[in-house]
Parts: C-alpha cells; structure tokens; sequence
C-alpha cells in the first residue's frame, strides 16, 4: 500500500484553521504540521487536539519564510507520496484515493499535477482537460504548489524550494514553484498533469495579482532572470509594454519593479 504525508506549512494564527480541514484518520496518510510563529504568543492558538491526533507529527519553529518551512516539513518526510499543503487546504477520501491510485499505476512518476477548486467548488484557474506530460504543457500553464504531489524519493535531499521566493519574503513574495519546476525539469524528472481535482482552497494564487501587486512584478522579473539570463530584461520590457498597451498595468511602474525583481536576484545569486 503506498502511504500519503500531507506537509502542512503555516504562520501564526493560521494554525487554528488546521483541524477543521483534517479527514477522520487512516491509515495510509499522515500529517505533518510545521508551524512558524514570529512571537510565544502565538503558541497559546495551537489547538490541543491537533498535536493530540495520532496521524499528525506536530513541529513549532520560530521565523517565518514559506520556502523555508516547507523545505524543512520536507525533511522530516517518511511517505512514499509527498502533498504540499497550506493550512487552508480541503482533501476527502477521493483525494487521496486518485493520488495513490495515480501514483500506483504510473511507477516511472516523480510528480503529479491536478487540479484544485475553492470551497464552493470552483476551479481556481482554467485547468486543461487532456492528461498529457509536463514537458508537452500548454504555454499559459501554471503550477501552484497545492497542485502537487511528489514521490518522496525522488525529491527529499535532493530538489528544494528557493528560499529567496516566496510569503514572508521582503522583495520576491511568490514563484518560488516557478522554481522549483525548472530545477525538477533540469533534473529530468518525469512529470505529468492529471485532471483531476484533489484539494480545494479559500486562497486565490498569489500569480493571479501581478498586474496589481509590486511584490509578484518583482518575482516575475527575477524568475525570467532565473530562466533567461541577461534576455530577461528584453522581456520583461515586452511584458510590461504589451500589458500597458492592453490597459492592464501603467507600464513604468511595472517595469521598474520587475527590475528591482533581477536586480535582487544578481545581488543575492545563492539561495539562502
């Protein structure tokens, strides 16, 4: 029987949300809850019941940095399957059902991608309808983290999130998947998208607001830096051109954070 550990990250009072989204307990899945707090008071949210449940290994850290937390839930992974879970995040038995039985009937699988919904049951982007393998992915297509599942063994100390991405960063507040998935496609990991949907959410992604928020045009910048070099100042100056012209965004202002966005990145070129 393939086993299943959900790795749930989260910060401060997003720690009592957790329990309600928990599944009565089985015995092919487990939880492992790494909780940041930036101050003690905090600890006094952590609900009692959580730590108490015997299908949750509960861990406290003080910081903050979601890349982080999740780097570290990582390793102290045991599952064969591995979720990466925020602590808004909704699965039912069918969940996890599609992910084993995905996960089962394609043993050459590193990850898998599926689909995700808000609560009231709406998808939370346009998901293609074909399965098809990462490599042969639609141009537009995006991946979030909640979207994934990942065989244990072919990431644990081996694939980590990039630390300078992501909530609770100053400059680069989100991408830090956009990263992960070009590391795993240079490792040459076999990838697939499945639709199916297997989580819902009450969070929108942090990429849908880049026309609107400076902290997602600066990730955007320094992950084109990431994947093209020095051609991704030419692009992002066409992005930010086409996207004015559109009426989407003023241009100078979206340009300039996108700057700031690879100009961090030249500055900061290790991930820490």
């Amino acid at each position: 029987m393939i086993s299943v550990e959900v790795l749930i990250c989260t910060i401060n009072k997003g720690v009592v949300r957790i329990l309600d989204n928990l599944m009565p307990p089985r015995k092919d899945v487990k939880y492992i809850v790494s909780y940041q707090y930036t101050d003690e008071r905090y600890l006094d949210l952590i609900p009692a019941a959580l730590v108490e449940r015997e299908d949750v290994f509960f861990v406290k850290r003080k910081g903050k940095g979601l890349s982080n937390n999740r780097n570290f839930a990582l390793s102290l992974a045991k599952g064969d399957i591995i979720i990466f879970a925020d602590d808004d995040a909704r699965y039912s038995e069918e969940s996890f059902n599609i992910i084993e039985k995905t996960f089962e009937s394609h043993p050459e699988l590193d990850v898998a991608f599926f689909q995700a919904s808000t609560y009231t049951g709406r998808t939370l982007k346009k998901y293609p309808s074909e399965e098809f393998d990462y490599e042969n992915r639609p141009n537009d297509m995006e991946v979030s983290a909640l979207e994934m599942a990942c065989r244990r063994k072919s990431i644990q100390g081996k694939l980590l999130f990039d630390e300078r991405f992501g909530l609770g960063k100053d400059c680069l507040t989100c991408g830090e998947q956009d990263i992960w998935l070009m590391e795993a496609e240079r490792m040459g990991l076999k990838m697939r998208y499945f639709p199916r949907k297997v989580v819902e959410t009450s969070t929108l992604l942090k990429q849908q607001m880049l026309y609107v928020d400076a902290g997602v045009q600066r990730s955007f910048g320094a992950i084109a830096y990431f994947r093209y070099g020095i051609r991704a100042y030419i692009y992002c100056f066409r992005f930010a051109l086409n996207a004015a012209c559109n009426g989407m965004c003023h241009f100078v202002p979206m340009f300039c954070q996108m700057m700031r966005g690879i100009s961090f990145l030249r500055h900061n070129p290790d991930a820490k």
